[in-house]
């Protein structure tokens, strides 16, 4: 697991989160890559886990497609 490789991952989960979709619906869906390794995912999942007024759905067995949401008045308030 290298650090480029994760923070490579964490750009494109950003770039997805703060697309107009999804600042508009307060969700995005996260799709692991083929060139995304476990490791590098499951970090990122477990960072994302630890912050406030998201939730994390898994849409499949694998773990490998999650939806999370947010609720941007709670994060103001």
């Amino acid at each position: 697991m290298s650090e480029k490789s994760y923070q490579q991952l964490i750009q494109r989960v950003q770039r997805k989160i703060g697309s107009p979709r999804a600042q508009s619906e307060n969700c995005a869906e996260l799709q692991r890559q083929p060139e995304d390794s476990t490791d590098d995912w499951e970090r990122m999942l477990s960072e994302l886990n630890t912050v406030e007024n998201v939730t994390m759905t898994p849409l499949d067995d694998a773990g490998e497609l999650v939806r999370i949401r947010w609720n941007p008045l709670e994060s103001m308030a």
